[in-house]
């Protein structure tokens, strides 16, 4: 099988768990908003900012150096390579229990003190991850990955919605996290049940630690960007806020959440093996560009048009956040998606400090910005501000992707044009379609909102699904 077909392959395997898990977690948050108020959301992301902090800081690069490494899929190789995340996994969970009181006295809420406890032990469950999984995304079989991702998902959405029903409050969100990861962590072994071999081989961590070293810092530039709104709202304007502005983050990102793991996950590996054939790496990497910018837009300007419409139908009244925050939400992840283009081509030819370097820019901005527009103009200043940083992450990343790929700005444009026309036609039809609804239905009932919202929903995966499928058959072409 070609390499491309392959990629297209491992595509559709990505897409059908980042799919199904995104989509079960979607579901659950229908259910769980109307079993838990504003402030559980907000108190499980200030929970996790500890343990995104600590796993990134301590991040070796371990699968990323599997698919690098020419010993990927070398029992030996593996072993030591999973000696290593047993022991990190260990170390994190340990130094996560311990500082738990921290994050309550941050936060100003004792609750959080137990529930990072609880969350602590989902560290140490990945740590017992199987190597040989990421061994074959090396090859480019994602067959026993994605299985594994849905299986984590299905746990962490039926332990949630149990806990909750038994009255255990956010705790239950906590002890998810806990199901996920042992349920990844086991479904691995059981679909790849090979053996590793445990002999010490200095040649491995050598080249282990060799690889953790060039990608060191990138994860924790990463979570520290993710976790910017938890630290600045959830102290300035209150667990309450965050759990609005994460629940409408989520929402608003969701295509963006199903598209950039993809990207990670498939074209990484894929870019690695042609990396050094030029013309083939440009022409792989501007159709990625255009086909993902172009695949996004359509939903990106329902969302946009659509705004507090939407979380108001999804999940209440009390989850609808300030007008304007689910329209800078969406463009903030569609511009997300295609930075995240540039990060794969960035990692595949041994680059990753480019993408440190965007990510510390993008960081500066959120945390200067964001923090004065928290303080000055509430959420909707946070969110532009978290906007224009990944903005400039796309300003600073994208000539970098050009000059490494040895692309022109004209092909850069051409492959971009489709997505900008695509764009532009949805938001005209989005609003077409919001104006008639206004028109004929004044009053706003809940009836003609809910209308308003599966219809405008509805156009944009069906012109989401026709732009895949020609993507899928000009591949295949």
């Amino acid at each position: 099988m070609s390499i491309g077909r392959q990629t297209l392959h491992g595509v559709s395997w990505q897409l059908l768990a980042r799919g199904t898990d995104r989509g079960l977690r979607f579901a659950s948050s229908l259910v769980l908003t109307r079993m838990l108020a504003p402030e559980a959301f907000g108190q499980i992301a200030a929970t996790m900012i500890v343990i995104g902090f600590i796993e990134s800081f301590s991040f070796v690069g371990i699968e990323q150096a599997l698919i690098q490494s020419k010993r990927g899929d070398e029992p030996r190789f593996l072993g030591s390579a999973f000696k290593i995340t047993v022991v990190r996994g260990a170390v994190i969970a340990m130094v996560v229990f311990l500082v738990a009181p921290i994050v309550a006295w941050y936060f100003e809420d004792p609750a959080l003190s137990n529930m990072v406890r609880v969350v602590s032990i989902a560290s140490l469950m990945r740590g017992f991850e199987n190597p040989w999984i990421a061994s074959a995304r090396r090859a480019l079989r994602f067959k026993a990955g994605a299985v594994t991702i849905m299986v984590g998902a299905a746990a962490q959405v039926s332990c949630a919605i149990a806990g909750a029903w038994f009255g255990l409050g956010a705790t239950a969100l906590a002890l998810a996290f806990v199901a996920s990861a042992a349920a990844t962590s086991l479904a691995g072994w059981i679909l790849i049940a090979q053996r590793l071999d445990f002999t010490r081989d200095e040649p491995a961590l050598a080249e282990l630690r060799g690889f953790a070293a060039k990608a060191a810092g990138v994860p924790f530039l990463i979570t520290l960007s993710r976790q910017v709104p938890a630290l600045v709202l959830g102290r300035i304007s209150g667990l309450g806020v965050l759990g609005v502005y994460g629940l409408a983050n989520q929402l608003s990102s969701l295509p963006n959440e199903i598209a950039l793991p993809v990207l990670g996950t498939v074209l990484t590996p894929a870019y690695a093996q042609i990396r050094e054939d030029v013309p083939r790496l440009r022409a792989a990497w501007l159709r990625s560009l255009g086909g993902v910018a172009a695949l996004i837009m359509p939903i990106t300007a329902a969302v946009i048009v659509l705004d507090d419409a939407l979380p108001t139908m999804l999940y209440g009244p009390r989850y609808a956040g300030a007008p304007g925050l689910m329209s800078l939400l969406a463009l903030t992840a569609a511009i997300s998606s295609i930075t995240a283009c540039c990060g794969a081509i960035f990692w595949a030819i041994g680059r990753p400090h480019i993408d440190r370097v965007s990510l510390l820019w993008r960081l500066g901005i959120m945390v200067t910005l964001g923090t004065l527009g928290a303080q000055m103009g509430g959420v909707i200043w946070f969110a532009a501000a978290v906007a224009l940083a990944m903005l400039s992450s796309l300003i600073y990343c994208l000539p970098h992707a050009r000059v490494a790929t040895e692309s022109s700005w004209r092909e850069i444009a051409r492959a971009l044009l489709p997505a900008a026309i695509i764009g532009s036609a949805s938001l005209v039809i989005a609003s077409l379609v919001q104006w008639s609804m206004r028109h004929y239905y004044p009053e706003r009932s809940t009836t003609s909102l809910t209308i308003e919202v599966l219809l405008m929903m509805l156009l944009a995966l069906v012109a989401m699904s026709i732009i895949g499928l020609r993507l899928v058959r000009k591949k295949r072409g």
